[in-house]
């Protein structure tokens, strides 16, 4: 068995990569001189390290150049500074190792097609030195999986799938042999035990971590580990089924698919190899796949920056010309041939393609410049057509990606771009932005979606927020996550209509409408609620209203969420709202106006915020009313053939400089436009509201919504009588009450063992992390609540007092041994609280800090000593904080982080609502509300 092609395959290739693609295999063989001439491969002696710091530069947060010979020198590519700080060290490890791996496939690839001896000699080298090394690494204080070299996971798989492949292909040479043995027992397969031990479900990691199983499987003969790759519940079946949607788009977004469609490609190919089905769907899912980043690219011929996607990068990247390449490798597609006759243009700049310096498949994007052929990689001299068909460029159109929720309707032959994103919400890389709006011309972005910058760093809260983007909020809260439905999508003559409804937050719901007509477009945003409540657009451009009415300086108030947004709010200033005014603003080299009415009394408030990436903070503009219903018509004009506007309860009147005019009237389910004064049809019908099939209005997943599937009875608590003892240690007693029989409902004391069911684990399984064990008890006063943790532990580490987190945007204080808890009243108050609890130990003290905070701000006391065998934390918070009165029912979630000191970042968690099979990794201080404990507090 071979992992991408069989031996008759393979040497079929070497004839091409002889002859057509001659030119390709000896610019991929120039990129390998200096490190073949550099001899023995170095490896590093560290993993690699995630912090704030590292690889960023701390003056422009850009990404420090990767450069593989300078380990201890790392420049920025905007100012020129060079960085020697360890931190930069560390995050450039993570970079080699991928950097290496790939040049071991690259070197095995020319060795197996054109018989180059020193580049397999080369693979060799980087493959034994790897499988000597391998185990010397610690799988320890990882982000996001565990792993030896990295920090990450799906790195790990990266590396792996890179040096897998090597392998195979220099024995599809040269046949097994001692080294390949060696290889697969202290390399491949320990490596792909770690990566099988963490399954990220529909994650775009979990597509590589697939692939790497899959390819080391072939490889080793492990029939069960590529079955478990393939056609496990998470493997490559169900990512092609409901990862890759029905429209062959990645669920998470542009940026994501790029990168999830090439380890979709690496999957479907050692699947293919191994003989095993793939669904017709599944292929037809993937082939479509390689044309549909193309289908929304900007005019400039940039990505959308959806969700957390990295800010206006080019599509003119050697990656996705190869990736046009494989497609076409595949079949015949005019789609395909149109983006590569835009990609190797030869207008375009020349310049270096980055691909000598490539980090595998962990991408690292370059401006735009002139590729060809022979910029391609690897798998284009395994897999690309001997000889392509003439290609042809095309004029972009207005298209509809109905399973990913966008609509992008584009005008002047594909200069003006307006799109409603309204669909698929995304997943965890997804951004609370439904019914979000886009308007670019040309090179100039009105309204925008700036996408997401660093992870760690603070601000991609804020781009994680509905605030930061152009998209409808309801009381100073983010949108709940949900999809939203289409209701309608039409053409007409010069005319174009997409709407699409979504519930943003319980009881709420908008619809939003965009008419395109030639040269401008209206905006109808429609809102419904059940009780009144603040309603915020948001339109990020900065723009100047006149001088009729002064800006008033004040404070926009919102919530104080984590990711709501209003706390990275600055210079807010506000105004009142009056019927149809009007607004400019100079984008570039264009001019845009817009003409806006609101149909309920509202103000017009102007903020400064965290702009794209990279560059700084800009102003933007927040419409808000307070009602329970209303209509917010916006009339924009990117040409200037718009004189003037006017709006009455029905009817959207557009004056055009010439003298013509169109009067735009939503009528029940139809969009009437009569035009008055101009050649041509005299009217036009536009469907405004339909059935859809579509998921999403109604199905909000966000805190708030109960869990209907919750079958378990709240725990009953009886009132102390008196005062409850002040001393610690009354409360925690020894005692086990599980989950399902909690209730004591003779005392006054809920008790609570937590175990090996309640850890939440990191690298170490809970026997292997010592086993750890805590009480966790609950009681009421007539006033107060009271929660106490007994930990058994015999060394704790309480962490010292830190303003910052040098790791990452978390709050330091989860890197301790201490205590969440999360307090919430389920009455319908919208009441939450949470706090971070690590003891100062002895002086008893407990250093206490709010994280949540959805009511009047709560005082809670706490106290801490050592015990015997560990420590213990008592805290204490007044009844009054759920309800104004004291209340009988509230909800409580404990959460006891565990560290060594060995470690710099937590090891597990022992979790009172269950953590059992769970991991540790990207939770921070978070909790999802509904999986709280219920609890009754049985008043005399």
């Amino acid at each position: 068995m071979t992992v991408l092609l069989s031996p008759d395959r393979l040497a079929a290739r070497r004839l091409i990569a002889r002859g057509a693609l001659a030119p390709l295999a000896q610019s991929l063989r120039a990129d390998l001189t200096p490190v073949v001439d550099a001899g023995a491969p170095w490896f590093p002696a560290e993993k690699a390290r995630l912090t704030r710091l590292g690889g960023r530069c701390p003056a422009h947060g850009a990404l420090l150049e990767f450069d593989p010979w300078q380990p201890r020198a790392h420049r920025c590519p905007v100012c020129g500074t060079v960085y020697h700080e360890e931190e930069h060290y560390r995050w450039w490890i993570m970079n080699y190792q991928l950097w290496l791996a790939e040049r071991a496939v690259h070197a095995a690839t020319l060795h197996a097609l054109t018989d180059d001896a020193a580049c397999g000699s080369l693979a060799a080298d980087i493959l034994r030195g790897y499988a000597r090394v391998y185990d010397r690494y610690p799988n320890r204080d990882n982000v996001l999986g565990p792993t030896r070299l990295f920090f990450s996971t799906y790195l790990e798989a990266i590396w792996l799938l890179q040096l897998t492949v090597a392998l195979d292909l220099l024995e599809g040479r040269d046949g097994r042999s001692a080294l390949g043995d060696e290889v697969r027992e202290r390399l491949l397969r320990p490596s792909a035990t770690i990566i099988a031990s963490f399954d990220e479900g529909l994650s775009n990691r979990q597509v590589y971590n697939n692939a790497a199983i899959a390819a080391a499987g072939a490889v080793l003969g492990d029939d069960a580990l590529v079955a478990r790759a393939t056609d496990g519940p998470s493997g490559l079946a169900a990512h092609l089924a409901r990862g890759l949607l029905a429209d062959g788009t990645w669920y998470e977004g542009e940026n994501y698919h790029l990168f999830a469609h090439r380890g979709l490609w690496y999957g479907v190919h050692v699947a293919e190899a191994a003989g095993r089905a793939i669904s017709s769907e599944g292929l037809r899912r993937f082939r479509e796949a390689f044309a549909t980043p193309f289908a929304s690219a900007l005019p400039d011929f940039t990505s959308p920056s959806r969700r957390d996607s990295q800010y206006r990068v080019s599509l003119r990247q050697w990656r996705i010309a190869e990736s046009c390449e494989l497609g076409l490798a595949r079949g015949d597609d005019e789609r395909l041939v149109a983006a590569l006759h835009a990609l190797y243009a030869p207008t375009a700049t020349p310049g270096e393609s980055g691909r000598a310096r490539s980090t595998a498949e962990a991408e690292r994007n370059v401006p735009p410049v002139r590729l060809s052929r022979h910029s391609l990689g690897w798998k284009s001299l395994l897999f690309a057509r001997e000889a392509l068909p003439p290609l042809e460029g095309r004029v972009p159109s207005s298209v509809h990606l109905a399973g990913q929720g966008i609509a992008v309707l584009r005008r002047d032959e594909g200069r003006t771009y307006l799109a409603l994103d309204y669909g698929e919400s995304g997943g965890g890389h997804g951004h609370p932005d439904r019914l979000n709006l886009w308007l670019v011309v040309g090179d100039a972005r009105v309204l925008e979606d700036v996408g997401t910058g660093s992870y760690v760093d603070p601000t991609l809260h804020w781009y994680r927020s509905t605030l930061a983007h152009n998209a409808p909020l309801a009381d100073g809260r983010s949108q709940w996550q949900t999809a939203g439905a289409l209701t309608a999508y039409d053409e007409g003559d010069g005319a174009s209509l997409v709407s699409a409804r979504a519930a943003i937050a319980p009881g709420v719901t908008v619809e939003r409408s965009l008419v395109v007509m030639t040269n401008y477009a209206i905006d109808e945003v429609r809102w419904t609620a059940d009780r009144v409540i603040t309603f915020d657009l948001p339109m990020h451009v900065d723009a100047e209203f006149g001088a009729a009415e002064a800006w008033r300086p004040a404070t926009l108030g919102g919530g104080h969420g984590l990711e709501d947004g209003f706390d990275f709010v600055a210079s807010a200033e506000h105004r009142s709202g009056r019927a149809g005014v009007a607004f400019d603003a100079a984008v570039g080299d264009v001019r845009v106006r817009a003409w806006v009415d609101c149909d309920v009394p509202h103000e017009w408030w102007r903020c400064v915020a965290p702009g794209p990436p990279g560059q700084g903070r800009r102003r933007f503009l927040v419409l808000r009313a307070r009602e329970r219903s209303g209509v917010v018509r916006t009339v924009w004009s990117w040409t200037g053939d718009v004189a003037s506007c006017s709006f009455d309860a029905v009817r959207t009147s557009v004056l055009a400089t010439g003298g013509a005019r169109h009067e735009h009237t939503r009528a029940g389910s139809e969009w009437r436009i009569t035009r008055l004064g101009e050649p041509g049809p005299s009217s036009t019908t536009l469907a405004t509201t339909g059935e859809s099939d579509q998921p999403g209005v109604g199905r909000g997943t966000g805190p708030e919504t109960p869990s209907a599937s919750d079958p378990i009875p709240p725990v009953v608590i009886h009132p102390a009588h008196g005062a409850i003892p002040s001393h610690l240690g009354t409360l925690a007693v020894p005692g086990a009450l599980d989950r399902h029989d909690a209730a004591d409902t003779g005392r006054s004391v809920a008790r609570f063992f937590l175990g090996r069911d309640h850890y939440r684990r990191s690298e170490a399984r809970w026997e292997d992390a010592g086993a750890p064990r805590a009480v966790v008890a609950v009681a009421a006063g007539r006033s107060e609540i009271v929660v106490e943790v007994a930990v058994s532990k015999r060394s704790p580490v309480f962490a010292p007092p830190m303003a910052d987190n040098a790791l990452d945007n978390e709050h330091p204080d989860i890197n301790s041994d201490g205590v969440q808890l999360y307090l919430g009243s389920p009455q319908g108050s919208g009441r939450y609280y949470s706090w971070i609890l690590v003891p100062e130990l002895p002086s008893g003290r407990v250093r206490v800090t709010a994280r949540t905070e959805f009511g009047p701000p709560v005082l809670l006391t706490a106290h801490a000593c050592l015990t015997v065998d560990g420590w213990v934390v008592r805290a204490s918070i007044p009844r009054s904080a759920l309800a104004p009165i004291g209340a009988a029912d509230f909800t409580l979630d404990c959460i006891v982080n565990e560290i060594s000191a060995d470690r710099e970042r937590r090891g597990g968690q022992l979790v009172l609502s269950g953590g059992h099979e769970e991991w540790i990794y990207l939770r921070g201080d978070r909790q999802d509300s509904a999986r709280a404990l219920s609890f009754h507090v049985a008043d005399d």
